[in-house]
């Protein structure tokens, strides 16, 4: 029996979603479903059981999963230890993070960390949205929402808020509103409808509904299904967006507009499971990105 195909099985297990576990995992729904029906026909039991929900495990499915969870771990234990003999933090640490922050943020800061710890290979691996937990595929993340599990450590690392931005080119061509009801005669840039922010879609659309006498909300001028998509229309000068703070010290082009009014706010973490703790590799990125992330505060 193949633990990659173990591996595979125990992501759609934590996750009882084929298409989310093939997100997370980088894979084809189709192989995806190809490798689990092949670990089914291998050990001659059936694992899921499929009904409108999606699916879930059977009794031979749970004690699999059990299983697995428990050599995982002892998988881990044993490369931990092997880690924390090594005097220099070294090999390779895969950083999950979302699309516009992972870009913005996180990818611009890895020549410095790079520079001091020359022998970890950071994986970037960026994402529009976040699972409910962590899985195989990543040492380490920089999340926007927390983990649900009870087993994974999670570190605040910031606090963020949403605010109102436009670009110069905007404001020289259109000038820039003075209060919440002046937003009626300008451009907003929303999130669309295939948007997975981080926060509720419709929180983070607050734009469109702000200072309005009535209930309808204003028109968008072009709905975009991520922050960054978001960030890069506003830059160029498209109309005015809900961004969060960070991105102003990220993206030199944005400028806060209407600073009396607040947005959603949200918290910035890092993730890692419990038995990575003592991992070295995992305290260089985490106390790095610490002190990195004192400049958002």
């Amino acid at each position: 029996m193949k633990w990659d195909r173990l591996r595979l099985f125990n992501i759609v297990a934590q996750t009882r979603n084929v298409t989310e576990a093939s997100y997370i995992l980088h894979i084809s729904q189709s192989a995806l479903s190809r490798q689990m029906k092949s670990l089914e026909s291998e050990l001659g039991v059936k694992l899921f059981s499929r009904n409108s929900d999606g699916i879930s495990l059977t009794k031979a499915g749970l004690k699999l999963s059990a299983s697995v969870d428990v050599l995982a771990a002892e998988i881990n234990k044993t490369h931990n230890q092997l880690l924390e003999d090594m005097d220099v933090p070294s090999g390779r640490l895969n950083v999950t993070a979302t699309n516009a922050f992972g870009a913005l943020w996180v990818a611009p800061r890895m020549s410095k960390f790079k520079d001091l710890f020359p022998d970890i290979l950071v994986a970037l691996n960026l994402r529009d949205s976040e699972p409910r937990v962590i899985n195989f595929t990543s040492d380490i993340e920089v999340r926007m929402t927390p983990s649900f599990s009870q087993d994974d450590i999670q570190i605040k690392l910031a606090d963020c808020r949403y605010k109102i931005f436009a670009s110069d080119k905007y404001i020289n061509t259109n000038g820039f509103p003075k209060t919440s009801a002046d937003l009626d005669n300008h451009k907003i840039i929303s999130y669309g409808e295939e948007a997975q922010p981080p926060i509720d879609r419709h929180r983070l659309n607050w734009l469109l509904t702000i200072g309005k006498e009535n209930k309808r909300p204003r028109k968008p001028v072009l709905e975009v299904s991520s922050i960054y998509g978001i960030a890069k229309a506003t830059e160029v000068g498209m109309g005015i967006a809900s961004l969060p703070d960070w991105m102003e010290f990220e993206m030199i082009a944005l400028t806060e507009i209407l600073p009396q009014l607040k947005g959603p706010e949200m918290s910035i973490s890092l993730c890692f499971k419990s038995e990575l703790r003592n991992d070295p590799r995992i305290k260089a990125f985490k106390d790095f990105m610490i002190k990195e992330s004192e400049k958002i505060n």
